[in-house]
């Protein structure tokens, strides 16, 4: 990751007019995901994380990471397809991942944990021990496959709402979410190794020739984390850099010149100390 911005969008009306277009990237990543999450489930229900990594990490080529809430999707989506459409920059939506996961776990379950069946062959209970592991496995698989996403990207981009921060710590200097992936993705921020434009342009290029949720409806648990070594954007920093996007060369100039209007040194990104 060279760089981090904390996403603060007031006015999201006018990027729903993008969400049509970017629907197709944000379906053929989650195609991709997909696909190789069911074709490595091992004979013993586990999943194979090196070759799920070497099917699907080859066929995406993105710029920025897209953190988010599940509530706030449809703006991601569509803020996503406004990237793209004005500056030619792809996003990897993070949902394309952590979405999969119950899908998924109920497979491996059903395949892998049954403990009794009724008359009918209906399943009655799974078992608890092997639900436990099928779950922290998946997991785990899930969440180290959206970390090395995270470092592939060049950018990092939270989009911050009260979807995705606790209304009460809205007027706190201390946030909390109920979302375990928002929390991990935020503190692999702090973690991962910082590397210059010129390393990550090098790899997108590379793989372009060459070719990790909300669901707990009632376990609620906070996880606290900060923002403050992301770069606040507010929508003013967005219609700035719109305002200039017929003179951007091709995504790597778009951004570059967003680097440049928020203050970061183009040798250096953001460090993480």
């Amino acid at each position: 990751m060279f760089a981090g911005f904390n996403v603060l969008v007031n006015s999201k009306e006018k990027f729903y007019s993008y969400h049509e277009s970017s629907l197709s990237i944000y379906n053929k990543h989650k195609r991709i995901i997909t696909d190789s999450l069911e074709k490595y489930i091992n004979p013993d229900g586990s999943l194979s994380e090196k070759d799920i990594e070497n099917d699907w990490f080859p066929k995406i080529d993105a710029h920025v990471f897209l953190s988010h809430s599940h509530n706030d999707l449809k703006f991601v989506i569509s803020f996503a397809g406004w990237l793209y459409e004005k500056f030619k920059i792809e996003a990897f939506i993070d949902s394309c991942v952590w979405e999969n996961s119950d899908t998924l776990l109920r497979k491996i379950d059903n395949r892998y944990c049954v403990s009794s069946r009724d008359e009918n062959g209906n399943i009655k209970t799974y078992g608890y021990g092997l639900r436990n592991k099928s779950t922290s496995n998946v997991h785990m698989i899930l969440y180290t496959a959206l970390m090395k996403m995270m470092d592939r990207t060049e950018c990092l981009m939270f989009v911050n709402t009260p979807s995705s921060v606790k209304w009460s710590d809205m007027i706190s200097e201390e946030l909390a979410t109920e979302s375990p992936w928002i929390y991990g993705e935020l503190l692999a921020t702090k973690l991962i190794r910082n590397k210059s434009r010129k390393a990550h342009r090098d790899l997108l290029h590379k793989s372009f020739f060459e070719h990790a949720d909300e669901s707990y409806e009632n376990l609620a648990i906070e996880y606290t984390f900060d923002t403050k070594h992301l770069i606040d954007i507010s929508d003013y920093d967005l219609e700035y850099f719109e305002e200039h996007a017929d003179s951007y060369r091709n995504a790597f100039d778009a951004l570059d010149n967003f680097y440049i209007q928020n203050g970061i040194n183009l040798e250096q990104g953001i460090i993480n100390d």
